[in-house]
């Protein structure tokens, strides 16, 4: 990412909302990449 993204982020989160918000991205990226591998459609129920 670059600074001048970051910086802006920064501007309106603290450092442990900016933590929150890469986790988040994170985690989300994770289950989409499973979710490629078991293609599960969307919106289904277990």
């Amino acid at each position: 990412m670059p600074d001048e993204i970051w910086d802006d982020a920064a501007d309106h989160f603290d450092e442990r909302q900016l933590s929150g918000l890469i986790l988040t991205i994170a985690l989300t990226n994770l289950f989409n990449r499973i979710n490629v591998t078991i293609k599960e459609p969307a919106g289904t129920r277990w």
